[in-house]
């Protein structure tokens, strides 16, 4: 079964990016640190991040045509920001650089044993979308839109925009703030991280909060599980679920944004719903095994050779109730 979101053929390009762009500054250390202690950084990594980003670069990596809109500070930091959009052939054209103002920026404690992450972040106002700032010309030009939710009014009206022009949205749920709600109703497919559907509905059975997010507008409704790979409701409420793939973890910075990507070329190709979200799953992995949110973002054919390597056998299950 496909997922049945209706795009246009043909577009200026396959997929716009709305949301995030950051510069993270990564330090390795042995495990997390104690309170009031003075670990050693074991390896210290400057890299370009941020969740609509780094979608958009691991979709181009892909071949796929892509815009990304948003702001950068004007400092040095935002200038590495985007020209790291720029050197993957990402569009840029509609990326406000705001004089005077820094960057987003973050500081990741990545835990060597594990290589799971803690992010410190800090994003100044000045770098924020306001609503009026949106335009159909600006993000109504793709097959699909990609919005990550954090300028939730700017998101709620590039949602609205695209649904108005008939291009699908799809949003990365990451977490809760006035005016989800709105972003959330005008959305698609929504791809939520494990926490969001639990905090956005109050519901703790993932199936009930799936249904209530599909009863606000969302046809599809997906959430990533870390280790435990993710699980999609349709619009007919039958349940896929795709396990994560077996690799070396370096740094889990990016999985969810790699996924978001390769769930969107999935959905732009077609595909049937297991074989994107095997596709998306083994992405993130590969994206885990180095360091930096775009380190392990791969090509087509090592994607598909890890698929190859460690086959996967969705589960299916059918609607339950009335």
């Amino acid at each position: 079964m496909k997922l049945g979101i209706d795009m246009p053929a043909t577009a200026r390009f396959d997929v716009v990016g709305f949301g995030l762009n950051a510069v993270d500054h990564l330090c390795v250390v042995d495990e997390f640190p104690e309170r009031d202690t003075k670990p050693r950084v074991r390896e210290f990594a400057r890299s370009p991040g941020g969740q609509a980003a780094s979608a958009m670069v691991l979709c181009a990596r892909l071949g796929l045509g892509t815009k990304y809109v948003g702001k950068v500070g004007g400092d040095e930091i935002g200038r590495f920001s985007l020209e790291s959009l720029m050197s993957e052939g990402v569009d840029v054209s509609d990326v406000g650089v705001i004089d005077g103002a820094s960057n987003q920026l973050a500081m990741i404690i990545v835990d060597r044993s594990t290589g799971e992450r803690t992010i410190l972040w800090h994003r100044p106002e000045e770098i924020a979308t306001r609503p009026e700032e949106i335009t159909a010309e600006k993000i109504a030009c793709g097959r699909a839109l990609l919005v990550d939710g954090h300028d939730a009014k700017a998101a709620a009206r590039a949602a609205r925009l695209a649904g108005e022009a008939g291009v699908p949205v799809v949003m990365d749920a990451e977490s809760v703030k006035e005016g989800t709600a709105d972003v959330v109703a005008n959305t698609d497919v929504l791809i939520a991280a494990r926490r969001f559907p639990e905090r956005f509905t109050g519901r703790d059975s993932l199936d009930e909060a799936f249904a209530a997010i599909r009863s606000l507008g969302p046809r599809v409704v997906c959430a990533t599980l870390g280790r435990l790979g993710a699980v999609l409701m349709n619009d007919l409420g039958w349940v896929y679920s795709s396990r994560s793939y077996d690799v070396e973890v370096v740094d889990t910075t990016g999985a969810g944004d790699v996924f978001h990507g390769a769930f969107v070329y999935g959905m732009l190709a077609d595909w049937p719903i297991p074989r994107i979200l095997d596709f998306a799953n083994a992405a993130a992995a590969l994206n885990c095994t180095e360091l930096g949110a775009r380190g392990g973002a791969r090509s087509m054919d090592d994607i598909e050779r890890l698929m190859l390597e460690q086959p996967r056998d969705s589960c299916i299950l059918e609607p339950t109730g009335p």
